[in-house]
């Protein structure tokens, strides 16, 4: 009987812990259960789904549990720009997890995951040579202008070889990650290199979507304990075998440039990979021992600007086809204005963005629509923060879902139409909003959305003013979103028509 009562009072003490205690000075939120937190919950709805729900349920501020770890989630926009704009730096720290870090990474490096001096220090060099590589010039604009001449001949060799059924996107692809490889490893892809490119492609898309999956989510706390469970030792086995395929790549790249580089030569370096390199040997020759550039720390930025700067672009450009296929009547719009603006068929250039309105709101609306993002990068207070009234301690993690702003009806009636119309203005003028988020708030905004914003006007402009894309009859295209760290689109083909 003694027994019986103990094993009670052992069961009600925990249920009191898991049900109160530990949650009594956090929002409301969905509740956790035990070890799985709201895994069950994610599971029913759906990665991007669950959000949604939960906004709906638990109002603009509220907890989500990742297994036993409690990760508070901003979803009004006030408050978004409250914390993450005026208040910065409070909130420019980022989940404390090497296990995590040892599986994606190989240990704590690169620029998306750490904080503190060394994160303010590869961010700042990776700044300022992608500036010295002509970001916020024209040089830049060059760079992807070549790309997309590339692509539009690619695509005009499709036509006249009179393919009815072409593989947009794996070209698209191609193109996006060229720019990228040629900036960061010194060459681009082209159709001589392309079984490369698909091969590293695969890689990157895979690792990118398990990064997504619930549980990873609910095992990278503690991934040397889970990693011997059946279900999820298939998630952890194929992380980390595409994490140590890209990982090889990148290491390959950077063991040839160590070969090849004259070091004792003051000359220019032409890629990432070398400047990162000439700066190490920079700091070594002058005895410097206390700095923060290492193998390790250049493969972490190489793995998180290669995924940012291919995946993001890629995958946007890739809705934004869809889109204007499913709608021909919207693609019609964007044809006319080409056609009132620009009147032929030379290349468009950054030159021409500020005519082309309709242009502009078509690529607003599908960073809006497309909701990339299904979950932000979860950040860690740096300083005890005040948010709708609850007193946070320095290292809460918190993160801010534009993923739910995007459908958000109070900031975009009718959210779930694409409507490219809403960033028209009564006199025809394009207009952007705060609400639409895509390239993040604050100190953790993307670097790279200099560069992502050229892409995404040039590709635009040139792709839709030069072909029209139409539905394969009886092969509809899909917008269904497959949910991973990133939205991705099913597999396509559209018939394609030169407009000169």
């Amino acid at each position: 009987m003694l027994g019986f009562f103990v094993i009670f009072a052992i069961l009600g003490l925990v249920l009191f812990y898991e049900l109160y205690w530990k949650r009594k000075d956090l929002p409301p939120g969905p509740l956790p259960l035990p070890l799985i937190g709201n895994l069950i919950q994610i599971f029913y709805y759906g990665l991007d789904k669950c959000f949604l729900q939960f906004q709906k349920d638990f109002g603009d501020f509220h907890t989500i549990w990742f297994g036993s770890t409690p990760v508070l989630s901003i979803n009004d926009v006030p408050t978004i720009y409250e914390t993450m704009v005026k208040d910065a730096d409070a909130y420019a720290g980022r989940e404390d997890n090497p296990k995590a870090m040892d599986v994606i990474k190989g240990g704590y490096a690169g620029i998306v995951f750490t904080d503190g001096p060394l994160w303010k220090e590869q961010r700042r060099f990776a700044i300022k040579v992608l500036k010295e590589f002509g970001l916020g010039r024209n040089l830049m604009q060059e760079r992807v202008l070549d790309e997309v001449s590339h692509f539009i001949k690619d695509i005009k060799g499709e036509i006249e070889a009179g393919n009815k059924e072409i593989d947009f996107q794996n070209t698209l692809e191609l193109a996006v990650g060229s720019i990228i490889n040629a900036i960061l490893l010194g060459y681009r892809f082209g159709k001589e290199k392309s079984e490369e490119f698909y091969t590293i492609k695969k890689y990157v898309s895979t690792f990118i979507h398990d990064l997504g999956d619930p549980l990873w989510k609910l095992m990278e706390y503690h991934p040397e304990i889970y990693r011997n469970i059946p279900l999820f030792n298939t998630v952890y086995q194929k992380l980390k075998r595409n994490s140590n395929n890209l990982a090889s790549f990148l290491y390959a790249q950077i063991d040839e440039h160590e070969k090849t580089i004259d070091f004792h030569s003051n000359s220019e370096a032409t890629d990432y990979v070398e400047a990162y390199l000439r700066k190490q040997r920079e700091l070594e020759k002058e005895g410097n021992k206390d700095h923060y550039y290492s193998r390790l720390q250049l493969y972490g930025g190489l793995q998180d600007m290669w995924v940012a700067g291919q995946e993001t672009s890629a995958k946007m450009l890739t809705w934004l086809s869809l889109y204007l296929t499913a709608f021909p009547e919207i693609q019609e719009k964007l044809h006319k204005e080409l056609d009132e603006q620009i009147g032929g068929s030379r290349l468009i250039t950054l030159d021409d963005k500020n005519n082309l309105h309709y242009t502009n709101a078509v690529i607003l609306e599908t960073q809006r629509h497309c909701n990339l993002g299904a979950f932000n990068l979860i950040r860690r207070t740096l300083k005890p923060v005040e948010i709708h009234g609850y007193k946070l301690p320095v290292n809460t993690l918190i993160t801010y879902a534009s993923h739910t702003v995007n459908y958000d009806d109070r900031y975009f009636p009718n959210a779930r139409k694409f409507d490219p119309e809403r960033f028209i203005d009564e006199n025809g003028k394009f207009y952007t909003r705060p609400e639409v988020m895509p390239f993040g708030l604050g100190r953790r905004a993307c670097l790279g959305e200099g560069l992502a914003r050229i892409e995404l006007f040039l590709f635009t402009a040139n792709i839709f003013n030069q072909f029209r894309l139409k539905q394969v009859p009886g092969k509809p295209v899909s917008l269904e979103r497959i949910i991973g760290a990133l939205a991705s689109s099913k597999p396509f083909v559209v018939e394609i028509e030169s407009r000169f």
